[in-house]
């Protein structure tokens, strides 16, 4: 596959994504997929290194489950061979905290046949964690 048509499968996943359609984003990534979260599990329960199709749903349920997302905004894209870069930004509140998780992200794809086989998330994982922490916790951060 070429640059282009790997930008083109990122940006329908991105688009699946957006519309809660998770079993058809699945389809875009390999059996083996490796998803790569950055954080502590104990603070960010979707953080994490999740391994083939039916733990990356399990990502996805857990992301779901943990923030309610006002934005997530894919804004550019940086295609090389098989590796692809999106730089984006994302707004969303914490359900459990009720705080608000805002950061400018980056996300790694390694592309293999068409279909997404590696993908790395480069976040601002102290925010991240701020807004995860309970009441409690944030007095003792």
């Amino acid at each position: 596959m070429n640059e282009q048509q790997n930008t083109q499968t990122v940006q329908e996943g991105y688009a699946l994504f957006g519309k809660g359609d998770i079993p058809n984003l699945l389809n875009l990534y390999t059996d083996d997929v490796e998803f790569i979260i950055p954080g502590s599990a104990e603070t960010v329960p979707f953080a994490g290194v999740y391994r083939g199709k039916e733990q990356v749903a399990t990502f996805f349920a857990k992301l779901h489950d943990a923030i309610d997302y006002e934005r997530f905004e894919p804004q550019n894209y940086i295609a090389q061979g098989d590796r692809l870069v999106v730089l984006g930004f994302s707004k969303g509140k914490v359900r459990a905290t009720g705080r608000t998780d805002e950061e400018e992200w980056a996300h790694s794809f390694i592309m293999q046949d068409g279909k997404v086989a590696r993908f790395q998330a480069y976040l601002d994982t102290e925010a991240s964690m701020k807004a995860f922490r309970s009441n409690r916790d944030m007095a003792e951060f």
